[in-house]
Formats: structure tokens, sequence, C-alpha cells
């Protein structure tokens, strides 16, 4: 599970992966077709409930939030797209064993990653990483449940522990359309975890502000994760499951997805 993978510190090692030849718009700059934003999700404005009552305790208390509108990436950024940013020498290559490595394509979500190295790619293509709220208003609005479909666990939803969802580590971004929550985005829960812009603090919801909360202001030494990945297990997947992992620690249960303003 993630929590007992957030101890391990993987051996950086380029991705091998098959790369693309994009139209660049200057020396290191991303390709226009990456800065474009009109395949991201537009989320409006809206109020939700942060949190669980009966779950871990740093999930609780549940409470109202209050977010103005943004934009979200529809899917996890690919191995092919994080590699033009390295091709750009601006991103790191992903660090990823042989295994890991062995059953990536272009289309599946990079993993691999550090906070640090997500945050660069989404600078690099004029976006940012979400906040938790943002990241949470995603997968339970407007429908406010465990997971981001409506109703109960299903596990032909996602991609999670084990391969009888067809695929034994992560599955291409999107091939769970039905697990696409409310609001249209895709594998917020299972597949690879997500960093998120936020530092994480267990007792945060105890003080959190109720508008566009964007997490402590000073480091805690750890950034919220979100979503559960491939490694991990139902109850992991959860909409409101809180992950503190240390900003510099990558590993293939790990990426991200971009954010900017509305």
């Amino acid at each position: 599970m993630l929590r007992a993978l957030a101890l391990v510190v993987v051996t950086a090692v380029a991705l091998g992966c098959t790369s693309f030849t994009f139209r660049q718009t200057g020396k290191g700059s991303a390709p226009a077709e990456l800065q474009d934003r009109s395949a991201m999700i537009k989320l409006p404005a809206g109020t939700f409930e942060m949190g669980a009552q009966n779950a871990e305790p740093d999930e609780y208390p549940p409470h109202k939030v209050e977010l103005r509108g943004f934009l979200l990436d529809k899917t996890e950024v690919t191995v092919g797209n994080y590699q033009g940013c390295v091709n750009a020498r601006v991103c790191r290559p992903a660090a990823l064993n042989a295994e890991a490595r062995a059953v990536l394509t272009p289309l599946h979500p990079i993993a691999g990653v550090s906070w640090y190295d997500a945050v660069k790619y989404c600078e690099w293509i004029g976006k940012r990483l979400p906040t938790e709220a943002e990241w949470e208003y995603a997968a339970r609005s407007p429908r406010a449940g465990k997971f981001p479909w409506d109703g109960p666990f299903d596990g032909s939803r996602l991609n999670l522990r084990g391969d009888g969802d067809g695929y034994p580590r992560t599955a291409p971004v999107g091939s769970f359309p039905t697990g696409a929550s409310g609001h249209g985005v895709y594998d917020l829960a299972g597949n690879v975890a997500e960093w998120t812009a936020d530092w994480y603090e267990a007792t945060w919801y105890q003080k959190s502000p109720g508008v566009n909360p964007k997490g402590p202001e000073g480091s805690t030494g750890s950034r919220s994760v979100r979503g559960g990945s491939w490694a991990d297990t139902d109850y992991m997947v959860r909409t409101t499951v809180r992950l503190g992992i240390d900003p510099n620690l990558s590993n293939d249960s790990i990426g991200f997805r971009c954010a900017a303003d509305g």
C-alpha cells in the first residue's frame, strides 16, 4: 500500500519509453498542444462537504468548503506527455525500475516523479497542481459519495490492487470511463495516486478556512497525495482518503494531473 511505499526511496533511471515529436513554441518551451486548455474539464464554482465523519482521523471533521471555478485535466499526465518535458530538458526522467518500465506505453500515467517534478511539468505547460480541496471537489461533487461514481464500490470501474481488472500495474489513462466523476474527470480513484499542491497536516481540517483553502502555509515536511493507486485496496481509493508523502520521494504508484485557474 502507499503508506508502506512512502518509506521506499526509488533510484532514478530513465523511462526508456517511446517519445513524441512536438511542435515547439521556443527553446525548451512546451508544445502548443499541451498548453491548450480546451480539453480540460471546467469545474464550476460551488460548495461541497470535504472530509468524512467515520473514517481516518485526518479526514475529520467533514466541513463545508466553497471554491471558485477552475480547470482540471481530464486524465492523469501521461508517460508520453511527460517525456516531452524530459526531451525539452526541463523535467527530470522518471524514477522507475525495469519492472515498472516494462509495462508502460506513452498512454499510461506517468509515475516515479517527485512533487517537485510534478510542479515543474505543470509550470512548463502553464498550469499548476490542484489544491487538495480542488481535487476532492472534482472527485465528490455533485454526488458527495465515497467514490467518484454514483453508488457503492465497484471494482469494474477502476484499476486497483490485483490483475482482475486486466492490468497488473497501471492502465492507460481513461481506461475506465464508468469510473469518471460527476464532472467527467477520469481515474480519480486508483491507477496512480496524485500529488496535490498542499502541504499535508493530519489535523488541518480542524482549522482549515472554508473558502478556497490551500493547506498550511508553512512546510510540514509532507505534501498531500490523493486518490489511491493500482497498489491499493478499495478502502484506500475513497474520495476522502489523505496521505502525507515526502515531496522528494518518488515511486511507481504516485503520479499527478494539472489544474489551472478558470
